[in-house]
């Protein structure tokens, strides 16, 4: 089971004012939950969701991502 931390209250707070146009970062130490609170959040709060693991994706997928959005 999950634990709902604070962070869950401010992505829905994003959410609500962003409207779909600006996206989010979630900075923190390693190892406290990131990527499993972005996880979670993605799947109750969307229909659908695409997770990008950089770490593991192609060197395809990585240009295309930093082609498409301007990120290096």
């Amino acid at each position: 089971m999950t634990f709902r931390r604070k962070i869950y209250n401010k992505l829905l707070e994003w959410k609500s004012e962003s409207d779909g146009k600006s996206a989010v970062l979630i900075e923190g130490a390693r190892r406290v939950g990131k990527s499993t609170i972005a996880e979670e959040f993605a799947r109750n709060e969307y229909d659908d969701y695409i997770l990008l693991d950089f770490a593991l994706e192609t060197r395809d997928t990585r240009r295309n991502f930093e082609d498409n959005t301007g990120r290096t």
